[in-house]
């Protein structure tokens, strides 16, 4: 991780902290943490393990160097044990034509998000893309248990107007946890990997979620499956 991690778990949460229902079957680890400003959190998700699978993007022999989608969908299989590298998802790719290959390196391997969907089905872990209408249908997928690839304006994300490229989804992100108030359960934010800047479980609060996500279309892509299971991980109430 690039980052201290955000979890700091405790054996029991206040009564008063409000908790997320999952479907039956599913289980999303939990707990209080701290976010950047100092202010307690509920964390929703497996923070910890998933911020390990990011790195910064441009990792391959082809010397691409656009490969933020590929890396995401590289990011979510490992979510679900698929042992891949940044090379193994961009040599798929390239063979069945699955990103672009031609022009300035950093532009060589980008996707869109059909084809993001068909590599990590190629790979058996079935996907699709899908547009959500608020951050609630982000949260819901994550809170679920679903690896979710979101397209998203670099330009605002970053808070960098160089990557502004008129609003449009321009990047691909990997987010991998809610974080709520614990007293009303609003969303505060997303902890997000982003092989751009190569920064694990960064968070990123509601408001720039919701205009560099929202306002670039709220595209994403959505794994059919959710996480196995991970008895012990879950902080009981």
């Amino acid at each position: 991780m690039d980052q201290a991690s955000p979890l700091e778990p405790l054996h029991e949460l206040p009564a008063d902290v409000v908790t997320q229902s999952v479907d039956a079957g599913v289980d999303v680890p939990y707990a209080l943490g701290t976010l950047p400003d100092g202010r307690e959190t509920l964390i929703i998700g497996d923070v910890d393990t998933y911020a390990d699978f990011t790195h910064r993007q441009g990792d391959n022999s082809f010397g691409f160097q656009g490969t933020c989608g590929l890396c995401s969908c590289e990011g979510v299989l490992r979510q679900f044990g698929v042992d891949v590298t940044e090379n193994d998802v961009v040599a798929h790719a390239v063979s069945h034509g699955l990103c672009e290959t031609g022009g300035d390196a950093t532009a060589c391997g980008g996707t869109t998000l059909p084809d993001q969907a068909r590599i990590l089905s190629d790979y058996g872990v079935p996907a699709h893309k899908e547009t959500a209408d608020s951050l609630e249908d982000l949260a819901a997928h994550l809170e679920q248990g679903h690896g979710v690839i979101v397209a998203a304006n670099a330009g605002v994300l970053w808070d960098d107007a160089t990557y502004w490229d008129a609003g449009q989804a321009n990047h691909a992100v990997v987010p991998i946890g809610v974080a709520r108030d614990p007293a009303n359960g609003e969303i505060e934010g997303f902890f997000v990997n982003d092989s751009g800047t190569g920064e694990s479980a960064r968070f990123v609060d509601a408001a720039t979620m919701a205009d560099s996500w929202l306002g670039a279309g709220g595209n994403c892509v959505v794994t059919d499956q959710v996480h196995a299971a991970v008895p012990g991980e879950r902080t009981p109430l």
